[in-house]
């Protein structure tokens, strides 16, 4: 009867450990790159900006940079008319940015373009 617990206890292992190995490497894959955190918020990055917020792009028009500046200031390029959570098409003659992750939208940002 020991041997039959003791084959009992050896498939469980045979089981169990690559298991845990294959749950740990979702959960890394999973987390990594993960910036949602408080210790990453970035009060001027384009992932806190809302409706009203001016917005200054320090990169391109194909790769943005989008920062948050003060209306005032010769650096606004643009003015956020609306924030929607997930994926959406803004109106005709809006600017359109969205952040995405792993090729899913995480928000979107209409914007009026400024100084036009």
């Amino acid at each position: 009867m020991s041997t039959r617990m003791l084959n009992r206890q050896t498939k469980a292992r045979i089981i169990a450990i690559p298991l845990a190995l294959i749950i740990a490497g979702v959960w890394y894959y999973t987390s990594r790159g993960n910036t949602t955190g408080p210790e990453h918020k970035d009060t001027t990055s384009a992932a806190v900006a809302d409706v009203g917020d001016c917005m200054q792009n320090k990169g391109s028009e194909s790769a943005p940079d989008l920062s948050i500046v003060d209306c005032g200031a010769s650096t606004a390029d643009y003015k956020v008319k609306e924030r929607y959570a997930l994926d959406h098409t803004c109106d005709d003659g809006d600017s359109q940015y969205q952040a995405t992750r792993r090729g899913r939208a995480q928000f979107t940002l209409c914007m009026e373009k400024l100084g036009q």
